[in-house]
């Protein structure tokens, strides 16, 4: 005979939160967990994606959330505080083309803010969450806690002109390993991802709505299925497409005054 605890285990509907995800990779990731039948929320800073998603997925539950104010992330993490959770992805991502646009103030503030600030100050809010879930009575283990970044191939160059979006992405991957390292012994997984161009509707956005020139471009479920592959496989730093990475990798073993003068009027901006 079962009992009480092996009944609500086999019973239990893990729960994901997705941090920008209303739209692009991030909702993808979220319909895909859907699927598999996880309790999803999404978190986003617009209304209008917010609504869309209330009127055809009601079963999702969104967050209204603007990351660039910190006061306002605090608000959102305090109320989920009470709501258990066995993965948190973090997709949300901020991006201006300075290859085109010298910074002004306010872009430079927004890119820091999403793709840095709002990340380091959300993964250490879910990283002591998932610790203090670990250490109570959890029935779930058939789900191992993780956390998860979505950072870019763009990070993965170290050269000195690269944009704020590549050196903030390149933080970002740090962090994150930082984090698997400081984590182990709570056995909490955590996975960065440093895909390159995904066929999205902002990446679309931003080449007069249509991307398809871009380098080993990938529609977004291939996307998917490369992520969720990884975070499977428990892969600390997963890039792809394949192509990329070893285009990637051979720019990493030049010599560093090469790989300047290759990059420097061409900075890294991918996905």
């Amino acid at each position: 005979m079962k009992t009480l605890v092996e009944d609500i285990a086999e019973t239990y509907t893990p729960h994901i939160v997705i941090v920008g995800g209303t739209s692009g990779i991030g909702l993808a990731l979220a319909l895909h967990h859907q699927t598999l039948g996880w309790q999803v929320s999404v978190v986003g800073s617009s209304a209008a994606k917010i609504a869309d998603i209330n009127r055809q997925h009601p079963a999702i539950v969104t967050y209204v959330c603007d990351l660039t104010d910190p006061s306002q992330t605090q608000t959102l993490l305090d109320n989920l505080s009470g709501i258990p959770f066995q993965r948190l992805i973090y997709s949300a991502g901020g991006y201006t083309n300075e290859r085109i646009h010298h910074l002004n103030q306010a872009d430079s503030d927004q890119m820091l803010a999403i793709n840095l600030q709002a990340f380091e100050q959300i993964f250490r809010w879910a990283s002591s969450q998932l610790k203090q879930q670990n250490q109570s009575l959890d029935v779930t283990k058939n789900v191992r806690t993780s956390l998860i970044c979505i950072a870019s191939i763009a990070g993965t160059i170290d050269y000195p002109y690269a944009s704020l979006y590549a050196k903030s992405k390149r933080a970002m991957i740090a962090t994150a390993s930082a984090y698997r390292a400081a984590l182990v012994p709570y056995d909490i997984q955590v996975n960065c991802i440093a895909s390159g161009y995904i066929d999205t509707q902002a990446l679309r956005d931003l080449n007069d709505g249509d991307a398809r020139h871009k380098p080993f471009i990938m529609g977004t479920q291939t996307a998917v299925d490369h992520i969720m592959q990884a975070i499977n496989d428990d892969v600390e730093l997963a890039i792809f497409p394949r192509s990329m990475r070893y285009i990637t990798s051979a720019l990493n073993h030049l010599p560093k005054p090469v790989l300047n003068w290759i990059l420097r009027s061409k900075l890294d901006k991918a996905r």
